[in-house]
C-alpha cells in the first residue's frame, strides 16, 4: 500500500533519464537496473569508471554501441539444446564478438590515460576465431556463402552446370520450333524449367504442363527431354538446403559452446554503455562524483533535483540549487516556509542525491559528501487511501510507524509537512515527539513544517538546525533558495491578499493572530533581515579581500622586477669594470718587450686586478643589501630583529637564518672569515657574521650541504644557481592556517628560483587540509594551475601547483 522511498523520490524517473544517454538496448537495461549499494569499494570503483568516461568525452572522443543488436533473444535460444540460429542472428553474434574486439583495441592504446576503462575492456574475451568463421559462412546480406563449406561449393557448382544444361536443351527445342519473338524464352514453374507453348499447339510438344497464362492462350510445358535434367536440379537443390542446414547447425553449436563467455561479454558491453551513459549525463547536467564520508556527515553544495533539471532545461530554465550540511552534533533539520516554496523539492533533491550516490549515478551538484545510508526513508505526498479506509493523517502515521521500526543511526529520514492532517496543537506535539525520537537515534533527519512550535523547538534544542525556504516579501513569491540557520514564514495571509481575497477578510485574519504568533513572525523577519545584512557584509569583505590580493600581487610583481633590474645593472657594471681593467692591463703589458719585466708586471697587475675585483664584489654585496632592505621598507615588510648575533659554531650549511634588514629567512651556505655566505632565491651574497641574528630551524633544507666547497665566482648572480632547488614541502599535521602560511612562503621562494612547479604533500586525512590548500592556491597570484599528483606517485595526497611563467 505504501510506496517505497525510491518511488516517492522519483528515483525510477531519474534512472530513465540517465538511460536515455545509452546507445544500445543492453546498456539501457543495465542503467534502468541500477540498484543502491552499501559497498564503498564497489561504488568508488564505479565512480572512477564514470570519471574516466567524462574525461574521455572532454578529450573530444566519443563512444557508443549504436549498431549492436540486442542479444537477449538469441542468448535465450542458445539454452535450448539443438536449437539453430538463423543467419541474421548469427551475424548479430559476429557483430557482438567484433564489438568486443574493437573495444579491447580502442582502450589498449589509451591504457595510460584511462587505466580503469582499459581494465574492463581487457577482460572481454577474444572471439575472433569464431567471428571469422561466421562471416566466412554468411554474407552481409544474410545469404550463405559458397565458401561456407567445400561440399556446398561443389553442390552449387553442380547446380549451375545443371541449369546451363537445361537452358541449352530447352533453347534448342525453341529454336527447332521456330517460335516467334516474345515466345522463345525459358521460364520457371513449380521450381522446374519450362517453355511457353500456344494452347492450340500443345500436342506438338510432348511433356508435362505446369500451368497456363492468365488468358489461357499459353501453357507452360516441361518437355520430356528436360524431365531428367529438372529432376537432377531439384535433387541438387535439396542437397544445398541440407548442407546449409548442417552449416547453420554447426555454427550454432560452436556459438552454444561459447554461451557463457558471450553472456559475460554482453553484460560487460552493457556495463560499459551504462558507464558512458552516466558520463554523458554528468557532462550534460554538470554533475559531480560523490565522496563517501565516515560517520554521518552529509554535505551538498549547489545541489539540484536532476528530474526537475531535466524537465526545465529544454525550456531554457534551471532548477534553483540548494546547499546544506548535516551531521556530527547536528542531525536534524527543520525546513519551514510558504506553500509552493520548494520545501518538497528540497527533500526530494537530498533524497535523490543519496540514492544516486549509492547506485553509481553522478550527483547533480558542485560537491557532494555523503555517508553510506542503510535506509533512505521518505514520507512525502498525500497517501490517502479510500480503499483501505485511511485518511491522509492515518496514512502518514502508519508511514512514520514503519519508519520508526526501520530507522537506525545510519538512516536518512525525509518527512514532508510533519503534524498536518489533524488539530494543529496535537499535530505539532506529535511532530516534536517524532523528531525527538529521530534525534536520540542520531539518524539524519530533514523535515518540513508550517508549525511555529516546531520552529521554536528547532531553535531551542541542541542537535537541531532551522532552515527556511526564502520568500520575496516585496513581490510575494518564493525564490526557492534554502537559507540554513533561520526559520521561515508561511506568509499565508500575504499570499491570500495578493490573490485577491477581500481586504476586510485579510485584516480580520491578521487581527485574529495571537500575540505570540505576531511576535514569532516579527522575530523571524528580524532574523531574515539580519542574515541578509550579514551576507551583504561578507560579500563586501570578500570583494575587498580580493582587491587587496590584487594590489598585493601587483606590488610583489613590481618589487621582484625592480630588484632583478637593479641587480642586473650592478652585475653589468661590475663586468664592465673588470673588462676595462683587463683591457688596460693587456695594453700595458703588450708594450713591454722584456719578457721577464713583462711577467713581473703581469703578476703585479693580476694582484691589483684581484684586489679591485674583491673591492667591487664587496661594494656590490653592500649595494644589494641596501637595495633589498630599502625595497622591503618601501613595501612595509621590514622588521627589527634581535641584535645578538648567532654563534658561528651553530651555523650549518643549509640552515635558514635571519639576517638583519631582511623579513624573510635566507639560506646559510658557509663562513668565509668574518663574512657569511648566504642565498636568497637565485641570489648569493656575503654578509657580516654579526648580521646573522637568528636561525629558522623548522624550515631546514632537506639537502643542506650540497653547496659546501663550491668555488665562489662572482658573488651576486642574476641567473639561477647551479645547485638543485627543493621543489617539495610537507605540511602533514599542520592546520589549514599553518599550512597556507608555510606554502605562501614556499611559493615566494619558488618564484624567485624560477621553478615551474612545486609539490605539496598534505596526505589524505579528512580532506579538510587538501580542500583548504586548494581554495588558497586557486586565488594565489603566483599560481597558474592546480592539480593532483599522478596515482602512482601519491594521487590526491599530493597537490601540484604550477607557477606562472
Amino acid at each position: 500500500m505504501f510506496r517505497p522511498a525510491e518511488q516517492v523520490l522519483e528515483f525510477d524517473r531519474l534512472k530513465d533519464i540517465v538511460s536515455r544517454y545509452s546507445t544500445c538496448a543492453p546498456g539501457r537495461r543495465a542503467t534502468l537496473g541500477l540498484q543502491t549499494s552499501q559497498d564503498v569499494a564497489t561504488l568508488d570503483a564505479e565512480f572512477a569508471l564514470v570519471r574516466e568516461g567524462v574525461a574521455y568525452f572532454r578529450a573530444g572522443s566519443e563512444f557508443g554501441f549504436g549498431s549492436l543488436a540486442d542479444p537477449e533473444a538469441w542468448l535465450a535460444r542458445l539454452v535450448i539444446p539443438g536449437s539453430i540460429l538463423v543467419p541474421a542472428e548469427l551475424l548479430d553474434v559476429a557483430w557482438l564478438m567484433d564489438t568486443a574486439h574493437a573495444v579491447r583495441q580502442a582502450f589498449k592504446a589509451e591504457a595510460a590515460k584511462y587505466p580503469r576503462l582499459t581494465e574492463v575492456a581487457a577482460a572481454l574475451v577474444d572471439f575472433r576465431h569464431l567471428s571469422t568463421a561466421i562471416r566466412r559462412a554468411i554474407l552481409p546480406n544474410g545469404e550463405i556463402s559458397d565458401d561456407a563449406s567445400p561440399q556446398l561449393k561443389r553442390i552449387r557448382e553442380s547446380i549451375s552446370q545443371a541449369r546451363n544444361k537445361i537452358h541449352k536443351s530447352l533453347e534448342g527445342i525453341l529454336r527447332a520450333r521456330g517460335e516467334p519473338a516474345g515466345e522463345d524464352y525459358v521460364t520457371l514453374r513449380n521450381e522446374r524449367f519450362v517453355i511457353p507453348v500456344r494452347a492450340g499447339d500443345r500436342k506438338s510438344v510432348p511433356g508435362v504442363v505446369h500451368g497456363a497464362s492468365a488468358t489461357g492462350q499459353t501453357v507452360f510445358v516441361e518437355p520430356l527431354e528436360a524431365i531428367d535434367l529438372n529432376n537432377r536440379l531439384v535433387q541438387l537443390s535439396e542437397d544445398e538446403v541440407a548442407e546449409i542446414a548442417r552449416i547453420l547447425e554447426e555454427l550454432a553449436d560452436r556459438v552454444r559452446a561459447e554461451r557463457g563467455p558471450l553472456e559475460s561479454a554482453a553484460a560487460q558491453l552493457a556495463h560499459l554503455d551504462s558507464i558512458f551513459a552516466r558520463a554523458r549525463f554528468a557532462r550534460e547536467l554538470d554533475c559531480v562524483m560523490p565522496e563517501f564520508t565516515r560517520g554521518n556527515f552529509l554535505r551538498l553544495d549547489a545541489a539540484r533535483n536532476p528530474v526537475l533539471e531535466a524537465t526545465l532545461r529544454p525550456q531554457g530554465r534551471k532548477a534553483v540549487a540548494l546547499s546544506l550540511e548535516l551531521g556530527g552534533e547536528k542531525t536534524v533539520m527543520v525546513i519551514s516556509g510558504p506553500n509552493t516554496g520548494g520545501k518538497t523539492v528540497a527533500l526530494k533533491s537530498v533524497g535523490l542525491a543519496a540514492l544516486s550516490a549509492q547506485s553509481g549515478i553522478p550527483v547533480a551538484a558542485e560537491r557532494a559528501e555523503t555517508p553510506i545510508f542503510d535506509h533512505v526513508l521518505a514520507d512525502i505526498g498525500d497517501e490517502q487511501s479510500i480503499a483501505a479506509d485511511l485518511s491522509t493523517f492515518s496514512a502518514h502515521v502508519l508511514n512514520l510507524k514503519s519508519m520508526l521500526g526501520t530507522a537506525t543511526e545510519r538512516s536518512l529520514i525525509l518527512v514532508d509537512e510533519m503534524g498536518t492532517g489533524t488539530a494543529p496543537e496535537e499535530g505539532a506535539a506529535l511532530a516534536v515527539a517524532l523528531l525527538e525520537e529521530f534525534r536520540t537515534r542520531h539518524a539524519l533527519t530533514i523535515a518540513t513544517t508550517h508549525h511555529d512550535r516546531l520552529k521554536s523547538y528547532a531553535s531551542t534544542t541542541s542537535g537541531i538546525v532551522n532552515a527556511a525556504m526564502e520568500f520575496d516579501e516585496v513581490n510575494l513569491r518564493p525564490t526557492y533558495r534554502l537559507l540554513v540557520g533561520v526559520p521561515g514564514t508561511s506568509s499565508g495571509i500575504e499570499i491570500a491578499r495578493r490573490l485577491g481575497l477581500p481586504a476586510r477578510v485579510v485584516e480580520h485574519a491578521r487581527a485574529s493572530l495571537s500575540p505570540e504568533s505576531r511576535e514569532a513572525r516579527d522575530l523571524i523577519a528580524y532574523l531574515h533581515r539580519s542574515r541578509d545584512e550579514m551576507e551583504a557584509i561578507k560579500r563586501e569583505a570578500r570583494e575587498e579581500l580580493a582587491q587587496i590580493e590584487v594590489e598585493r600581487s601587483t606590488l610583489q610583481t613590481e618589487w621582484v622586477g625592480r630588484q632583478k633590474k637593479r641587480i642586473a645593472e650592478l652585475e653589468k657594471s661590475f663586468q664592465e669594470t673588470q673588462k676595462r681593467l683587463e683591457g688596460e692591463t693587456a695594453l700595458v703589458t703588450a708594450d713591454i718587450r722584456d719578457r721577464a719585466l713583462r711577467a713581473q708586471l703581469e703578476k703585479q697587475s693580476g694582484k691589483r686586478l684581484g684586489k679591485l675585483a674583491a673591492e667591487a664584489r664587496a661594494e656590490t654585496d653592500a649595494a644589494v643589501l641596501d637595495t633589498l632592505a630599502s625595497s622591503q621598507a618601501d613595501l612595509g615588510v621590514g622588521t627589527e630583529a634581535p641584535s645578538k648575533p648567532v654563534a658561528p659554531e651553530q651555523l650549518v650549511a643549509g640552515l635558514r637564518v635571519v639576517v638583519k634588514g631582511f623579513k624573510q629567512p635566507l639560506i646559510f651556505r658557509r663562513i668565509d672569515g668574518r663574512m657569511a655566505e648566504v642565498e636568497a632565491g637565485p641570489l648569493r651574497m656575503r654578509v657580516p657574521l654579526a648580521d646573522v641574528i637568528g636561525i629558522d630551524i623548522v624550515a631546514k633544507l632537506a639537502k643542506p650541504d650540497l653547496a659546501a666547497g663550491r668555488p665562489s665566482g662572482v658573488t651576486v648572480h642574476a641567473e639561477q644557481s647551479d645547485e638543485p632547488t627543493n621543489q617539495e614541502i610537507n605540511v602533514i599535521g599542520c592546520t589549514v592556517e599553518e599550512a597556507t602560511r608555510r606554502v605562501d612562503k614556499f611559493l615566494d621562494e619558488a618564484a624567485l628560483s624560477s621553478l615551474p612547479s612545486i609539490r605539496i604533500i598534505h596526505g589524505h586525512g579528512t580532506g579538510a587540509l587538501r580542500r583548504g590548500l586548494a581554495e588558497f592556491l586557486s586565488t594565489h597570484p603566483l599560481v597558474d594551475r592546480v592539480r593532483h599528483e599522478a596515482e602512482d606517485r601519491g594521487g590526491t595526497a599530493i597537490t601540484i601547483a604550477e607557477l606562472r611563467s
